[in-house]
C-alpha cells in the first residue's frame, strides 16, 4: 500500500500529469485518509528513511487533516503526538535542519495537537506540553539565565516556530473567530499565563543574550534571533509586561538594531513592545530606554526595507509620546505630575523624535515617507487641541482648542514640517511628462499628496498666519520656475489654498471671507496664473487638466468678466479643447460645460459670436467606427454633448437677449439632417447621424434654458414662462417641427425614437404649452411604432412628465383624456407579447416551477427575462397612473370616453400572480395607486378638491360595488392563499400587509364609514357574504369588523398584521 501511495503522490505532483489524472490521484489520497488505518500508513511513510521531502510533506498534511477530523479521538491524537515527538527527537539528535516549509508543516501538526490537548479546557490531556517540548528540543540550558548556552540550534528553531504557530492559532486578531473558538483561545492563553509563559520569556531573553554574546553572527544565529524577536513581539500583546519590559530585556532587544540581519525583526519587535497599553508614567519610562538618536538616526546606507522599518519605529515612539501628551493634557492644569509628564514627553518629541521622523519623511522613497504619517497626524491632532486659533468659527476644533500661544519650538516644528511637505508634494523627477506615468501619478496623489494636504490643513487650523505665509511663498517660488513639475505643484497648491479658504480654515467670519487676506491673495495668484508667460505653451497633460480643474472649481477667484473671457479663450486653444491628447480634450469639454453652468457669463452677442466661431470646428458631428452591434467604438460624440450644452448656456445667458446666433450652430446640423432624410438608404451610419443631431439639438436646448433659468427653478413652469423670451420660443417651435419630420422618416429605428423623446423632453420647459400640438403628433407616432419594452417604460415616464408640467393647462386636459385609452391598449399589447414569449420560451426549454423546500413559505418562482420585463413595464405603468393622482387629474379616468379603460386599469391594479406579489417594490407602488384611486373616486364620485374638472364628473353607478367585490377578496387572498407564499414575518411581506390594511380601511371609509352594516356596503359584503363564504371564524369575523369601525389607520394596520400572524402561524 505504501508503494501505491508513493506512486499516487508522484502522479499528483508531476507537471507531466494531465489535470484529470491529477484529480483522480488527489481523490484517491482523500479516500485513503478515511481508512481506519490511515494514521499508521501516513506515519510510516513520514518516518521511512527513503521518503523524500515531498512524501514527508504530503504525509504531514494528511496527518494534519486526520487530526482535524478526529480531534476528539484520544487514540489517534496520542499516536500522532508520539510520531511527531519521535520525529523531532531524531532531528535534534542528528542536528538535521530540514527545508523551512517542512519545518513549518511539522510545527503546524504539533500546534494542532497542542490545541486539542493542552489546558483545562481540553481536560489537561497534555498539560506538560511546554516542559516536554523544552526537554525534547534540548533548550533547557536556556532556562539558566546565568550562563545561557549549550542548547541545540535546531531545537531552538523548532521551539520558536512552535511558539509563533501557537500564538497565531490562539491570539492572532487578524481573523474573525466564532464566540466558542474565542472562549477556547482565551482559556488556553490563561493556562499558558499561569503555567508556562514565564519559562518561555526566560528562554527568549536568554536566547538573545546567547546570540548577542557571539562575536560573529552567522546566518543561522541571525535566523534564531529573528524568530526569537518575532516571538517576543507576538506575545507581548497578551502576556505580563514585566516579563519583557524591564531595562535589561529592552537593552538586549534594542542592541539587535546594530546588526544588519536583525534590524527589521528588532524594529518590528520594538514597535509591538512600545505599543503595549501601559500607564503614562510607565510608558514614558519605557520610551526613555530607547535612545533613537544613537541607533536609528543616520542610516543612509541601509536598504529600503530596513529604512522603512526604522521609520516605522521612530514614528511609533512619537505616537506613544503623543498619546501620553493627550492623556495627561486634560489634568495638567490641576496635577503637577501630569504637567511634568506632558512637558517632558513633548520636549522629547520636539528634540529627538520629530527631527528623526522628518528626516525619514523626506526620504526619496514614498514607502518610507508613509511610515511617518501616523505620528504626524497624531501630533498635529494634539497641537490643534492646544494651539489652534483657526478653523471655522463654532466648529468642534475651534471650540475644543485651548488657543495657547505657539512657542518657538513648536513654531520651528511646524515650519520644518511644511518644508518637508512642500518637498514631498512635488512629482518625482523620474516621472515622464507624457501619459505613460499617469497610473504612478494617480497613486502618488492618492497615497502621498492627499495625506500631506491633510497635514497642511491641520497646520492652517493651528496657525493660519504661518500656513498662509509658507504656502504663498511656495506658490510664488514654484510659479516662477520653468520646470513643469514646479508649475504643476504651484497649481496644485493654489487648489489647496482655495480649499482652505472655502472650508474657512483661517477662522474668518463668514461675511468677511471674500475680503480676507487669503482671498485677496488668491485673486492675485489667479491673475498671475492667467497671464503666465510660459504655462500655456507647455505640452503637459498633468498641468493642462489640473489648470482647468482649478479655474472651474474655484471660479469665484477669477474676479470679473475679463478673466472669465480669458479662461474661455484658453479653453478654446490647443492647451484646452483643441488639445492633441484625446484624454485632455474630452476632459476639458466637460469642464467647459461645467464652467459655464456655474458662472453663466453674460457676454454681448459680438463677444459670443467670436467664442462660438472658435468652437465651431469641434461641433462637426461625425460617425466613428461602428462595431458588429451597430454601436460606435468611440465616445467622442457623448463628450461633444458637453460642448453643445455649454454653447447653449452662453447663448441663453447673453447680455443682449438676442438669439439669432443659434442659427450659427443649428444650420450646419439641419443641413446634415436634411441630407440624411433625403438619403435613399437608411444605413446604420445615416441613422446614427440623425440620432446624434437630434441629441445635440436637445442638449443645446437644455443649455439655452440653463443659461436663462436658475438651476433650482428649471422645472418651474411659471419661472420658465417669465424668463424665456417669445422670440426664443418661436425659434424652438421651428426646431420641434424639424424633430417631428425626422422622427416620422426614421420612426422604425429605436435610437431615433429615443433621441426624439429626449429632445422633446428638453423642449418642454422652453415651449411650455406651445409644445402640445407637436407633442400630440409625437405621441401618435410613438403609439404607432413597434416599441421595445425599455422604450415603452421611458415613454410612460415622458408622458408622466408632461402630465406634471401641463396638468393645470386647460388645453392639455383633452389631450391626456384622449391619450389614456390608446396608451393603456399599447401597454396591454406589449404585455401580451411578453406573455407569448414566455409561454414559447417555457415550452421550448421545458421549464416548470422549481420548488424550494428550505422553509414553509418558499418562493416557487423562476425569474426569467420575460418576467423581469413585465415587472419593469408594470412599474412604469403604475408610476404613470400615480402621476394622475400626484397632479390631481384623476377625473380624466372617469370621463365617459374612458369608461371601458377605467375597468381595465382597475383590473390591472387588482390582479397579481404569485411572482408579482414577491416583487415588493412593484406591489407597494400598485397598492399605493389603488388606495389613492379608492380615496379619490371609490364612492363613484371624484372627491379630489384640487382636481379642477372633478365637478364635471357624474357619479359612476356601480363603481363602489365593483371595488368592494374585487378589493375585499384581494385583501384576504394575498396573505391567506398558499399560492402566494406570503410570509408576514418577512419585512417586504409586512410592508405589503400594511398596504392591504390601508386598502381595506379606505374602502370602508369611501363606502360611507359608520358602524351600521346595512348602510355601509363594504361591511355588509364582508360580514354577510365574503367572510362566511371563506369560512372565516365567526369570532375573528366580529373582531375584524369592530376594529375596522373603531380603529384609526395606524391601529388597524397593526391589528391586521397581527391577524395574519395569528391565522397563519
Amino acid at each position: 500500500m505504501l508503494s501505491r501511495i508513493r506512486e499516487v503522490i508522484a502522479i499528483a505532483n508531476s507537471p507531466q500529469s494531465d489535470p484529470a489524472t491529477q484529480k483522480q490521484a488527489l481523490e484517491y489520497l482523500d479516500g485513503i485518509k478515511q481508512d481506519p488505518n490511515a494514521v499508521e500508513v501516513f506515519a510510516a511513510l513520514l518516518t521511512e528513511t527513503d521518503s523524500d521531502d515531498l512524501l514527508k510533506f504530503v504525509s504531514l498534511q494528511a496527518l494534519n487533516d486526520i487530526v482535524g477530523i478526529n480531534s476528539t479521538n484520544s487514540n489517534i491524537i496520542s499516536f500522532v503526538k508520539q510520531t511527531v515527538l519521535d520525529l523531532l527527537r531524531k532531528k535534534v539528535e542528528s542536528n538535521v535542519q530540514d527545508a523551512e516549509y517542512l519545518r513549518n508543516k511539522i510545527v503546524d501538526l504539533l500546534t494542532k495537537i497542542f490545541y486539542n490537548t493542552y489546558g483545562e479546557i481540553n481536560g489537561n490531556q497534555w498539560d506538560t506540553f511546554f516542559q516536554d517540548i523544552i526537554t525534547l528540543l534540548n533548550v533547557e540550558p536556556l532556562l539558566e539565565s546565568s550562563t545561557p548556552g549549550g542548547y541545540s540550534p535546531v531545537g531552538i528553531d523548532y521551539f520558536n516556530r512552535i511558539c509563533l504557530f501557537i500564538n497565531s492559532e490562539i491570539a492572532d486578531q487578524t481573523y474573525v473567530r466564532s464566540k466558542a473558538t474565542q472562549v477556547k483561545n482565551n482559556s488556553l492563553k490563561d493556562t499558558m499565563r499561569m503555567q508556562d509563559i514565564n519559562s518561555l520569556a526566560v528562554i527568549w531573553i536568554n536566547t538573545l543574550k546567547s546570540v548577542i554574546s557571539t562575536t560573529q553572527h552567522s546566518s543561522e544565529l541571525s535566523e534564531i534571533a529573528i524568530l526569537t524577536l518575532s516571538c517576543i513581539g507576538s506575545y507581548i500583546l497578551w502576556i505580563d509586561v514585566n516579563l519583557i519590559i524591564n531595562p535589561e530585556c529592552i537593552t538586549i532587544i534594542y542592541n539587535f538594531l546594530d546588526f544588519p540581519g536583525t534590524k527589521i525583526a528588532c524594529s518590528k519587535c520594538l514597535v509591538e513592545i512600545i505599543s503595549k497599553k501601559m500607564k503614562p508614567v510607565e510608558k514614558f519610562a519605557l520610551l526613555g530606554l530607547l535612545n533613537l538618536t544613537d541607533k536609528v538616526y543616520a542610516r543612509d546606507d541601509d536598504d529600503i526595507e530596513i529604512t522603512e522599518q526604522l521609520a516605522r519605529l521612530a514614528s511609533a515612539v512619537g505616537v506613544e509620546l503623543s498619546v501620553i501628551v493627550e492623556h495627561c493634557s486634560d489634568t495638567m492644569d490641576t496635577n503637577p505630575e501630569s504637567l511634568q509628564l506632558v512637558t517632558s514627553a513633548d520636549e522629547r518629541i520636539l528634540t529627538q523624535v520629530a527631527p528623526l521622523v522628518l528626516k525619514f519623511m523626506v526620504h526619496e522613497y514614498d514607502s518610507v515617507t508613509q511610515q511617518c504619517f501616523t505620528f504626524i497626524a497624531c501630533y498635529l491632532s494634539n497641537m490643534k487641541k492646544l494651539f489652534a486659533v483657526g478653523g471655522k468659527p463654532g466648529s468642534a476644533v475651534a471650540l475644543a482648542s485651548k488657543q495657547k500661544p505657539l512657542d518657538l519650538q513648536h513654531t520651528e516644528f511646524v515650519n520644518s514640517l511644511l518644508r518637508v511637505i512642500f518637498i514631498k508634494m512635488k512629482i518625482d523627477e523620474s516621472t515622464d511628462a507624457n501619459d505613460e506615468s499617469q497610473d504612478e501619478v494617480d497613486e502618488f496623489n492618492e497615497t502621498i499628496r492627499s495625506k500631506l494636504k491633510t497635514f497642511q490643513e491641520s497646520i492652517a487650523v493651528i496657525n493660519p498666519a504661518i500656513y498662509l505665509e509658507s504656502i504663498s511663498t511656495e506658490i510664488c517660488t514654484r510659479m516662477g520656475s520653468t520646470d513643469w513639475r514646479d508649475l504643476e505643484l504651484a497649481i496644485y497648491q493654489m487648489h489647496n489654498l482655495c480649499e482652505s479658504i472655502r472650508n474657512n480654515l483661517f477662522g474668518v467670519p463668514k461675511q468677511d471671507i471674500a475680503s480676507s487676506q487669503p482671498s485677496i491673495l488668491m485673486v492675485k495668484f489667479f491673475n498671475e496664473l492667467l497671464n503666465h508667460s510660459t504655462l500655456f505653451q507647455m505640452d503637459n497633460s498633468y498641468i493642462e487638466v489640473l489648470f482647468f480643474e482649478l479655474v472651474v472649481r474655484h471660479h469665484n477667484f477669477l474676479n470679473g468678466e475679463k478673466n472669465e473671457f480669458t479662461v474661455l479663450n484658453i479653453f478654446c486653444s490647443e492647451f484646452g479643447m483643441f488639445n492633441k491628447r484625446g484624454k485632455v480634450r474630452m476632459r476639458t469639454w466637460y469642464l467647459f460645460s461645467r464652467f459655464l453652468k456655474i458662472t453663466k457669463p453674460k457676454f454681448t452677442v459680438s463677444v459670443l459670436t467670436e467664442i462660438i466661431r472658435k468652437i465651431t470646428p469641434l461641433l462637426d458631428i461625425k460617425i466613428d467606427e461602428i462595431n458588429s452591434d451597430g454601436i460606435e467604438e468611440d465616445t467622442v460624440f457623448s463628450n461633444q454633448m458637453y460642448l453643445f450644452e455649454g454653447i447653449g448656456i452662453l447663448i441663453g445667458a447673453n447680455a443682449d437677449a438676442q438669439y439669432s446666433i443659434l442659427d450659427e450652430v443649428l444650420i450646419p446640423m439641419f443641413t446634415d439632417l436634411e441630407r440624411c432624410i433625403s438619403s435613399q438608404v437608411q444605413s446604420i451610419e445615416v441613422v446614427l447621424q440623425c440620432h446624434h443631431i437630434l441629441m445635440a439639438v436637445g442638449t443645446l436646448a437644455r443649455g439655452v434654458q440653463g443659461g436663462l433659468v436658475p438651476e433650482n427653478q428649471v422645472n418651474n413652469t411659471l419661472v420658465n414662462k417669465k424668463l424665456i423670451h417669445q422670440s426664443l420660443t418661436e425659434r424652438f417651435a421651428n426646431i420641434t417641427e424639424v424633430v417631428l419630420v425626422t422622427f416620422s422618416y426614421f420612426n422604425k429605428h429605436e435610437n431615433i425614437r429615443d433621441a426624439s423623446r429626449f429632445t422633446f423632453s428638453r423642449l418642454i420647459p422652453i415651449l411650455n404649452n406651445d409644445i402640445v400640438p407637436f407633442a400630440n403628433k409625437l405621441i401618435a407616432l410613438f403609439l404607432e411604432s413597434d416599441l421595445k419594452i425599455p422604450e415603452m417604460n421611458d415613454f410612460l415616464g415622458f408622458i408622466g412628465q408632461m402630465v406634471h408640467v401641463f396638468h393645470k393647462e386647460e388645453g392639455c386636459f383633452e389631450l391626456f383624456t384622449n391619450l389614456v385609452t390608446p396608451l393603456v391598449a399599447k401597454v396591454h399589447q406589449i404585455m401580451e407579447l411578453i406573455d407569448n414569449e414566455q409561454t414559447i420560451g417555457n415550452a421550448s426549454n421545458g421549464l416548470a416551477t422549481v420548488n424550494n423546500h428550505e422553509h414553509q413559505h418558499a418562493k416557487n418562482i423562476i425569474v426569467t427575462d420575460a418576467f423581469r420585463d413585465k415587472i419593469l413595464l408594470k412599474k412604469a405603468y403604475f408610476a404613470f397612473l400615480q402621476s394622475f393622482v400626484t397632479n390631481s387629474v384623476t377625473s380624466l379616468l372617469l370621463n365617459p370616453n374612458n369608461g371601458n379603460t377605467l375597468s381595465i386599469i382597475l383590473l390591472d391594479l387588482l390582479s397579481y400572480t404569485p411572482g408579482e406579489v414577491q416583487e415588493s417594490s412593484t406591489m407597494k407602488l400598485s397598492l399605493n395607486v389603488l388606495v389613492n384611486f379608492i380615496r379619490i373616486f371609490g364612492s363613484g364620485l371624484c372627491n379630489d378638491a384640487n382636481d379642477i374638472h372633478a365637478k364635471d364628473i357624474q357619479k359612476i353607478e356601480g363603481l363602489n360595488a365593483f371595488l368592494i367585490s374585487k378589493v375585499v377578496p384581494l385583501v384576504f387572498e394575498i396573505p391567506f392563499n398558499a399560492e402566494y407564499n406570503f410570509n408576514v414575518k418577512e419585512g417586504s411581506s409586512r410592508v405589503i400587509a400594511c398596504d392591504l390594511s390601508r386598502l381595506l380601511r379606505e374602502l370602508y371609509l369611501q363606502s360611507g364609514a359608520g358602524s351600521d352594516i346595512n348602510s355601509n356596503p363594504s361591511l355588509k359584503y364582508l360580514s354577510e357574504i365574503y367572510l362566511p363564504q371563506i369560512q372565516f371564524p365567526p369570532q375573528l369575523n366580529a373582531e375584524l369588523l369592530e376594529m375596522l369601525v373603531t380603529s384609526d389607520q395606524k391601529s388597524f394596520e397593526k391589528y391586521y398584521v397581527s391577524l395574519i400572524d395569528r391565522v397563519m402561524f
